[in-house]
């Protein structure tokens, strides 16, 4: 499902290439975000559409072996006992949480590009 690009203009700004980027896996769609705005963490809700079979590749660019850092995935429901969410989030908070979205942002974008544009995959999950 594609993600209505005036909803990008109303996010907290150094959520937004992140989101595009896990919005642009196959299967994967956010659904709510806080940058933490410097008191507290960097957080990303969102839900498989219809199976878990990409979620790896998220997962990868979240763990230290790969970029350097851990971003933890959690998976939660709420009081009412709702469908169950994913909520991706950092492990420090400001600038530092900031430039590590960013690198996973960019780490998600090269991978894309490289494995459903046709141009040679480096290194990752299959």
């Amino acid at each position: 499902m594609k993600i209505n690009e005036k909803i990008y203009s109303q996010m907290d700004p150094e959520c937004v290439d992140i989101c595009r980027a896990i919005n642009s896996i196959p299967s994967l769609q956010t659904q709510e975000c806080c940058c933490g705005h410097g008191n507290d963490l960097f957080r990303i809700w969102f839900r498989p559409i219809n199976n878990l079979d990409m979620l790896p590749i998220l997962l990868y660019y979240c763990d230290p072996c790969h970029v350097g850092f851990r971003w933890n995935c959690l998976v939660t429901t709420d009081c009412a006992m709702s469908p169950v969410r994913f909520r991706l989030e950092s492990e420090v908070m400001g600038d530092q949480a900031y430039k590590q979205a960013e690198v996973i942002a960019r780490e998600l974008h090269d991978y894309i590009q490289e494995a459903w544009n046709g141009k040679k995959k480096k290194e990752g999950p299959e």
